[in-house]
């Protein structure tokens, strides 16, 4: 027990007890002798004289003078309660050795703690009562809310609530119906989620907030679909941890996000297995600057290397990530590298200075469209010869793992950007031969809220007015969350052996339009107002991003989300000696050259040019 003094409040609260005491003393002799005559007064004002300090000091040592009164809280009650049991034995003992055992019976030392306890606990909680109340009032003032969910994370919701004078809790929908008419907080639980139309008429309410963070998501979809029908601003909570562990303020409620709409599972990592890969180990990170390369960086830090190593070339990027682990982690050792993954110079200095132990290979030029015309060339230096400079740097310095951030679009490529990336795998898989580091390679699909996100293009479009464009009303793609994404990204590193191409679980792909329409629903506009406009595949573009995530042709992992691809054998060092002298060449080649040559290169390659979707307006075209 660390060390604690008495303060002012604590004497204060010392004396209140001392006082509680001896009323419990005198109720408890008030309310058992009724007959007989009772103790001599000054018997009892020596037992008393004995009692109270010894109580005192009983309860200073279970920390019962430790906690402050206007935030007394179960745990508080707690230790009042083992203090008071604890001081009564003793009490009882010292007034036996003391010869005045005969001051109180047996029912007086049963009763007289159940007093003192209620005394002790009521005062504090009354306190605590009075102060929120004079600080809070009654939350008249604040925008009246209508929570929807009546469990756990409810409940955590409520206490905050009833601290803010923003929100003002009108009732609680739940479709549990044992828990109708129910009182939660003090606010009752009107009906099902259903009646939300009907209760936020009635009580002129423009604001519901979600408290379910853990239903599945076809819950979440009805719940804002049931928002919609009541014409209510629909709002969410964090995750059921942080709600139900007292860690959310109000200010943190927020508006539903398409990716509360997604199927997405939670996560669970090898924390033993991750920290045995990252803790106390120097570790570089190449596009740290990136939406998957700072995510990288967060979670890597949080299991303590002995150094982090930042790799990129954007300075401002660098510059924001910087200043954001640097504050979330000021005790971590950080190296902020700006340079260029295709500078063999540049690489080898950081790798010769730092030498580090794990590499992970984020940086790459990742927009299909972009990298499909004018840009070709760039792409196969940023994706190929920058990958293979740092992996052959990591090999030359000593790093025993290096982890290559892949994709979906590498699977039978139809754009010179998912080709690059292939190669890249090619590339790697080559290295592994005779290598002492590991090599791993890890794909998954688009990410929810990246740079250059069609999420992001979408919340543009809706703030100005729309159109929204969609390129194929039967478009579908896979989606993960950023963190999510780098989370098994660190979970296939820890596990690799050597050589193998990890592919994620992308859950269940999402169709484009379905994905605007759920983002125009949470604008609270309809497709009226912003129309939806079909504007044909874009250079590169194919219908279907595939994952070989099945049991053909990939082999299962000890985690479930992913899964080890059968890829063919790697190239022999012969043809990673020929693709070297392809890269090397001291001349720009044109975009058609470019696929011509990739097609070499990756066999499954295949440039796709369509026709374009004639343009068509509405939501009907789908």
């Amino acid at each position: 027990m660390k060390p604690f003094a008495l303060d002012t409040q604590a004497l204060v609260a010392l004396v209140h007890d001392a006082v509680a005491l001896s009323l419990s003393w005198v109720l408890a002799f008030s309310l058992l002798r009724v007959q007989g005559s009772p103790a001599v007064p000054g018997e009892v004002t020596v037992a008393l004289v004995v009692a109270i300090p010894l109580q005192g000091l009983v309860s200073y040592f279970f920390g019962v003078y430790q906690g402050i009164w206007r935030y007394t809280s179960l745990p508080d009650v707690q230790r009042i309660v083992f203090g008071v049991l604890a001081g009564t034995v003793a009490v009882a003992l010292a007034l036996n050795l003391t010869g005045l055992g005969e001051v109180l019976t047996y029912r007086e030392y049963a009763l007289y703690p159940l007093i003192l306890v209620s005394i002790m606990t009521g005062s504090r909680m009354a306190l605590r009562s009075f102060k929120e109340w004079s600080l809070y009032g009654r939350g008249g003032d604040g925008v009246p809310v209508v929570v929807l969910g009546a469990g756990d994370a409810a409940v955590g919701l409520l206490k905050e609530l009833s601290r803010s004078q923003e929100w003002r809790v009108m009732g609680l929908l739940d479709d549990d119906a044992q828990k109708r008419g129910r009182l939660l907080h003090g606010v009752r639980v009107m009906g099902p989620l259903d009646d939300l139309p009907r209760v936020a008429a009635r009580l002129k309410v423009r604001h519901a907030i979600i408290a379910m963070p853990s239903v599945p998501y076809k819950v979440r979809r009805r719940v804002v679909e049931i928002c919609k029908r009541a014409r209510v601003s629909v709002l969410t909570v964090p995750s059921l941890d942080n709600v139900a562990g007292g860690k959310l303020a109000a200010p943190k409620i927020r508006k539903v996000a398409v990716e509360d709409l997604m199927k997405r599972e939670p996560v669970t990592l090898d924390e033993s297995g991750l920290h045995e890969l990252l803790t106390g180990k120097v570790v570089l990170v190449t596009g740290a600057g990136g939406s998957i390369g700072s995510e990288l960086c967060r979670q890597i830090a949080h299991f303590q290397p002995s150094m982090l190593v930042l790799f990129e070339m954007n300075e401002y990027a660098m510059y924001r990530v910087d200043g954001e682990l640097r504050e979330a982690y000021p005790e971590l050792p950080l190296a902020s590298v700006v340079g260029d993954v295709k500078n063999a110079r540049r690489v080898s200095q950081v790798m010769h200075q730092y030498s580090p132990s794990i590499v992970f290979h984020a940086a790459a030029y990742k927009h299909v469209p972009l990298m499909e015309e004018l840009n070709s060339w760039e792409a196969v230096q940023n994706n190929v010869w920058g990958t293979y400079v740092v992996a052959r740097a990591a090999i030359d310095y000593g790093a025993s793992k290096f982890v290559f951030v892949s994709t979906d679009k590498a699977v039978n490529p139809t754009n010179v950007m998912g080709a690059t990336k292939r190669l890249a795998e090619m590339v790697c898989q080559a290295l592994q031969a005779g290598s002492a580091t590991r090599f791993e390679m890890v794909r998954f699909g688009n990410v929810l809220g990246s740079a250059g996100s069609v999420i992001q293009r979408f919340e543009e479009q809706i703030h100005k007015g729309g159109p929204v464009t969609v390129t194929h009303p039967e478009m579908v793609r896979y989606f993960m969350s950023i963190p999510e994404a780098a989370q098994l990204v660190l979970q296939a590193g820890c596990m690799g052996l050597g050589g193998e191409i990890f592919v994620m679980d992308m859950g269940e792909p999402v169709r484009i339009v379905d994905l605007a329409r759920d983002m125009i629903r949470l604008s609270e506009l309809s497709e009226e107002e912003i129309r939806i406009v079909y504007t044909g595949l874009r250079p590169g573009e194919k219908l279907f991003e595939e994952l070989l995530a099945d049991d053909e042709h990939t082999r299962p992992t000890p985690h479930p989300k992913l899964r080890i691809a059968k890829a063919r054998d790697p190239q022999p060092r012969e043809w990673l000696d020929e693709l070297l002298v392809w890269l090397a060449q001291d001349r720009v080649s044109a975009d058609a050259e470019v696929r011509r040559d990739l097609k070499r290169w990756v066999p499954e390659f295949q440039s796709q040019v369509r026709p374009k979707l004639k343009a068509v307006t509405g939501s009907r075209a789908a």
